[in-house]
């Protein structure tokens, strides 16, 4: 009982600490995004309906709970925050999902970028994804995706759209 308790409540505390990482990253940007998406169950459901006739787009959408993205424009005369405050940030946060057992698909770590693809894996499927991309000089986009991506289904997706990730050096 105690162990299901603990388990129920790390899962409640989920979401919280997604929209902590947010609300965290929107007190060191100091501006307002430049675009802001928020999509929950009942939109993603009404849209993966609305996708039926392209049922590759359908079957990675139907099972997705979340979808938040954030674009900040970092180029503009409103920013204001510490670009070195934000990577830390970043880099800090990727490490911390990494020690709560997301697996790294990517990260790249240059002068002027930093990005982390993360997932959370579960047997045949992501639970999970998030994207943090720093690029220094003009913007930072977050993207969160919850919910449950089939491998099979997103690999179909991929070459629905003529995505090639055979040159990509995945961590």
């Amino acid at each position: 009982m105690k162990k299901t308790i603990i388990f129920i409540l790390a899962l409640l505390s989920m979401p919280l600490s997604a929209q902590n990482v947010l609300d965290k990253l929107q007190t060191l940007m100091q501006v307002e995004p430049s675009v802001e998406i928020n999509l929950g169950p009942a939109m993603l459901s009404l849209l993966s309906g609305m996708t039926s006739e392209e049922k590759q787009v359908s079957d990675v959408m139907k099972n997705l709970t979340e979808i938040s993205v954030r674009v900040y424009r970092l180029d503009d005369g409103d920013f204001k925050g510490d670009l070195g405050q934000i990577k830390s940030f970043i880099n800090a946060t990727a490490s911390e999902m990494k020690a709560l057992g997301m697996e790294q698909l990517a990260a790249i770590r240059e002068d002027d970028s930093t990005v982390f693809i993360m997932a959370e894996m579960g047997g045949e499927s992501m639970q999970g994804l998030s994207v943090m991309s720093l690029d220094d000089e003009s913007e930072l986009v977050v993207i969160k995706i919850g919910g449950q991506i089939m491998l099979k289904d997103l690999a179909g997706l991929m070459g629905r759209f003529d995505v090639d990730l055979d040159d990509l050096e995945l961590n």
